[in-house]
C-alpha cells in the first residue's frame, strides 16, 4: 500500500481518533507513524506527530519521530519555523524526555529571539526552558549601553522580553543581558558640547522607550521589575515608566507604593529651596548647614551628598533655581509622572481609552496627596520677568492642584492669587516678550480661568474620584458650565448660595441643557426659587433668549416642565408647539393628556379651525421650531395671520 493510497483510505482524522489511548504497538499508532514519515501535507504530519508525542510515544519516542517533530515546522534552515501562541510541536519535541540534547542545541541555534521566546513559555518542559535560557545568555554576550539605534535593531534579549510570558529562567536570562544604561563618553572629535548633550538625551529617550515597551508587555512582573532595579541604573527609569507611562496596568499596591516614593523625594526640593534662599541672602555653606542639621540627616545618603555640593555653588542664577526647586517639582510631576493619576478618564493608550487595575478611590487618594504636597510649593513660587513665552504646564500645576485638594484654605488662596496674576500679565499684549502660540495661548485662559473659579467658590471634593468642579463665582457662571456638572455637585453648588434666583434659574435651564436629569433633579432646583410658580412661565415664555440651543434642549425643558403635578395650562400654551405636541403621555404610543386638553379647549369643535392648525408653521428645527403652542393656537381659532417666531424682529 503506497502512501497515497493510505491517505485515501484513512486520513488524518480518523486516525488521529482510532489511536486515542493506545499503545505504541497498537496497528492504528504504527499506520500513523507511517503517515509522519510520507510526503503527507505538513499540516497533518504535524497534528500526527503531536498526537504521538502526547499519547503512545508521551514517555519514550524514537528519534526518526523527534527529528520529523522538529523537521514538520522546521522544513528547511532557510525557511522561517511556524509557531503559535500554544505549546508548538517543536517544542513538545526539544522538551520530550527523549530528546538528545545534541537535537535540541542545534535546533535551538537555528532559532530566532521571537521563536525561542516563544519555546521559553511558562507551559514549556524545564529541559527545554533550560536550554533555551542557556541559548538566550550566550546570544546576549556582554550587554551594550543603549543607544538610539538599539530601537531599530534591538537585540536579542530586548526581542525576547517583549514576546511574554515567559519562564522564569528564561525571563531572568534575557533581563540579566538587556543593554545598560546609556554611556555619554566623551565628546567626539569636532562633535561640541551641544551636540554631545542632544546625543547622551537621545540615549537616555531611547532607554526609557525600551524600559516603557518591557514594561507594557510584562505587567505580571511589574513589581519583579521593581526589585530587581533597586540601586541600579534603570531603577528611577522603572519607577518613572511605571507611574507616568503605564499606571493603569499596575496592580493598586504597587502604584500606591510608587507614588508614596515619588512623593517621599519632595522633602529634598523643600530642603534644597530652603538652604538656597539662605545662601541667596549672604548666609556661606557652613551656616546653612549647621542651621538645616537636623532636616540633613533625615535625608537619604546620596540626597545629603547632592544638597552638600550644591551648596558650594556661587552663581546667582543657580541658587535662583534651588529657591523654586519644589514648584520645578510640582509643575514636572503634575505634566509628567503624575498627568494621568491626575486626570485618569482622560488617559489614553495611544488611541484608546484605558481600564485602570486602580479603583476609583485609590486614584483618588493618590491625586488628594499629590495636591496636599503640590500646596506647600506654593511659598517658593517667585515671578520672573522673562522674554520668553509662558508656557501651559507653568499654571497647570496649579490648576491640577485646586481641583484636588481636600480643603482649598485661605492660605492657599493667598498661594495662588500672585501666580494667575503674573500669568494674566504675561498674556498681555503689552507685557515686554514673546507671545505664546494661539491653541497655548487658549489653553493658558482655560487653565486660569478654572483657577479663577475654583478661587471664587472652592466647593468640596465630592464623587468617587472626589474631583472638585470649578464653577466660580454664581453671577459669572454660565448654563453651559452648570449642565455639565454632576446633579449632587450642582445641588452642593446651590446650598452654597442660597436665595439667589438669578442662579437658580439657571440652574433650571441647565437641567435642559443638561439631558440627564431626572424630574426630581428638576424639582429638587424649582424649590430653592422665590417664586416657583411663576418663574416657570417667565422662562418657557422667553426660552429661545434664555435656553437657546437645538431640538434635544426643547424637548428636554417640555419633558420636564410637562412632568410636574400642578402644571397649568398657561405654561401648556407657553412651551414650543412641535416639541410640546409630541410629548409623551403615560403608556407608549400616547399624547400627553393636558398637552391634548388644552388644543380641544382652545379649537373645540371648529373644523375649520383644526384644519388651519394642522397645516401650523411650526417646525421640528430652525425659527419655527420656537413658535409658542397658544400663539398659533389663538391664530387657528381666529383665522389670523401666524404670528412670527419669539425674538423675531
Amino acid at each position: 500500500m503506497t502512501g497515497q493510497d493510505l491517505d485515501a483510505v484513512l486520513p488524518s482524522e480518523f486516525l488521529l481518533t482510532a489511536m486515542a489511548d493506545c499503545g505504541p504497538e497498537d496497528p492504528v499508532v504504527r499506520l500513523a507513524a507511517q503517515q509522519v514519515r510520507s510526503d503527507q501535507p505538513r499540516y497533518d504530519r504535524s497534528a500526527l506527530a503531536e498526537a504521538l508525542l502526547l499519547g503512545p510515544h508521551a514517555e519514550e519516542a524514537p528519534a526518526w519521530l523527534l527529528d520529523a517533530a522538529v523537521a514538520a515546522d522546521l522544513e528547511t534552515e532557510k525557511e522561517s519555523p511556524h509557531f503559535d501562541r500554544r505549546p508548538t510541536l517543536v517544542a513538545l519535541a526539544l522538551g520530550h524526555p527523549s530528546c538528545p540534547a545534541s537535537l535540541r542545541d542545534q535546533t535551538l541555534k537555528r532559532c530566532t529571539a521571537g521563536q525561542l521566546a516563544q519555546l521559553g513559555s511558562p507551559r514549556a518542559a524545564e529541559r527545554l526552558v533550560s536550554a533555551v535560557a542557556e541559548e538566550v545568555r550566550a546570544r546576549g554576550g556582554t550587554p551594550p549601553p543603549m543607544t538610539p539605534r538599539l530601537l531599530e535593531d534591538p537585540t536579542q534579549a530586548q526581542i525576547v522580553l517583549r514576546q511574554g510570558p515567559l519562564h522564569d529562567l528564561v525571563f531572568v536570562a534575557a533581563r540579566d543581558t538587556l543593554p545598560t544604561a546609556p554611556d555619554p563618553g566623551k565628546p567626539g572629535e569636532g562633535e561640541d558640547a551641544d551636540d554631545w548633550l542632544e546625543r547622551h538625551a537621545r540615549a537616555y529617550e531611547a532607554w526609557a522607550s525600551m524600559w516603557r515597551l518591557i514594561l507594557e508587555r510584562n505587567p505580571d512582573r511589574h513589581r519583579e521589575f521593581v526589585e530587581w532595579s533597586k540601586h541600579t541604573d534603570a531603577e528611577r527609569t522603572v519607577r518613572d515608566e511605571l507611574l507616568g507611562s503605564l499606571p493603569w496596568s499596575v496592580e493598586p499596591e504597587l502604584l500606591t507604593e510608587l507614588a508614596a516614593a515619588d512623593l517621599g523625594r519632595f522633602p529634598y526640593e523643600l530642603l534644597l529651596a530652603q538652604a538656597s534662599r539662605m545662601r541667596r541672602d549672604g548666609s556661606d555653606k557652613q551656616q546653612v548647614l549647621d542651621c538645616f542639621a537636623a532636616e540633613l540627616s533625615a535625608l537619604p545618603d546620596e540626597e545629603q551628598v547632592r544638597l552638600r555640593h550644591f551648596l558650594r555653588r556661587e552663581s546667582t542664577t543657580l541658587l535662583d533655581i534651588g529657591c523654586e526647586a519644589p514648584v520645578t517639582w510640582a509643575r514636572h510631576a503634575a505634566s509628567g509622572t503624575w498627568r494621568h493619576l491626575l486626570n485618569p478618564t482622560q488617559a489614553k493608550d495611544g488611541y484608546r481609552p484605558v481600564h485602570w487595575r486602580a479603583p476609583a478611590t485609590t486614584l483618588a487618594d493618590l491625586a488628594a496627596r499629590f495636591a496636599e504636597t503640590a500646596a506647600r510649593a506654593l511659598p517658593f513660587w517667585e515671578a520672573e520677568d522673562r522674554y520668553s513665552a509662558i508656557d501651559p504646564d507653568e499654571v497647570a500645576w496649579v490648576r491640577d492642584m485646586m481641583l484636588h485638594l481636600p480643603t482649598v484654605t485661605e492660605k492657599v488662596k493667598a498661594g495662588v492669587r500672585p501666580i494667575v496674576r503674573h500669568g494674566r500679565k504675561r498674556l498681555s499684549p503689552h507685557q515686554r516678550g514673546l507671545q505664546p502660540r494661539y491653541d497655548q495661548r487658549r489653553e493658558l485662559e482655560e487653565i486660569l480661568d478654572t483657577i479663577e473659579r475654583v478661587l471664587a467658590d472652592p466647593p468640596p471634593a465630592v464623587g468617587a474620584d472626589r474631583r472638585r468642579s470649578a464653577l466660580g463665582a454664581p453671577g459669572e457662571v454660565r448654563v453651559r458650565e452648570l449642565a455639565a456638572v454632576p446633579a449632587q455637585a450642582l445641588s452642593e453648588y446651590l446650598d452654597r448660595h442660597p436665595g439667589d434666583d438669578s442662579l437658580v434659574e439657571k440652574a433650571l435651564l441647565a437641567c435642559a441643557a443638561s439631558g440627564r436629569r431626572s424630574d426630581d433633579d428638576f424639582e429638587d432646583v424649582l424649590r430653592r426659587h422665590g417664586s416657583p410658580d411663576t418663574v416657570l412661565l417667565r422662562l418657557t415664555e422667553g426660552l429661545r433668549g434664555n435656553l437657546g440651543g437645538g431640538p434635544p434642549w426643547r424637548e428636554a425643558w417640555t419633558r420636564l416642565v410637562l412632568a410636574r403635578r400642578d402644571i397649568t395650562s398657561e405654561l401648556v400654551r407657553a412651551l414650543p408647539t412641535w416639541s410640546v405636541l409630541r410629548a409623551r403621555g403615560d403608556r407608549y404610543g400616547s399624547a400627553h393628556p393636558v398637552v391634548v386638553s388644552v388644543v380641544r379647549e382652545a379649537l373645540s369643535v371648529d373644523q375649520d379651525a383644526w384644519d388651519r392648525f394642522a397645516a401650523c408653521p411650526a417646525t421640528y428645527s430652525g425659527p419655527t421650531a420656537w413658535l409658542r403652542l397658544g400663539d398659533l393656537l389663538d391664530a387657528a381659532a381666529a383665522g389670523a395671520s401666524w404670528p412670527k417666531p419669539p425674538g423675531s424682529r
